[in-house]
């Protein structure tokens, strides 16, 4: 693989785990703050972002029945969620960078319509 795919997800507690128990990067949108949610290691690796903002942060949580719930119920805080699908030999920053650039874009609010499969090709 060498794109990000970058999808819409349902706001779906149980949809959002199983994609992140397949190695896929879930993104919950709340306006223009992002969560970059990763299952790793056995743990849930949490990235914050606000869009145009110079940094962000990073928390690591166990993977136990409490943060597994919190995780479940961004689904429903969130307005919206995308999964991103990329080759895990890609710098996760530059992924997260892309995604974020890619939501920006194509989905800049509450214009469902357009909302679809987005392909980003690595120059």
């Amino acid at each position: 693989m060498d794109n990000i795919s970058l999808d819409v997800l349902p706001k779906d507690g149980e949809r959002l785990l199983r994609e992140l128990a397949e190695g896929k990067m879930v993104v919950a949108r709340s306006k223009n703050d992002f969560l970059y949610i990763l299952d790793m290691n056995g743990e849930f690796h949490i990235f914050t972002h606000a869009a145009g903002a110079p940094g962000g942060g990073q928390k690591q949580f166990p993977k136990d029945e409490q943060y597994t719930a919190i995780v479940k119920k961004m689904a429903d805080l969130a307005d919206a969620l995308y999964v991103a699908e990329y080759d895990r030999s890609f710098n996760l920053y530059g992924v997260m960078y892309s995604a974020e650039e890619g939501i920006l874009e194509m989905f800049p609010g509450e214009d469902r319509d357009s909302d679809g499969v987005i392909d980003f090709g690595l120059q």
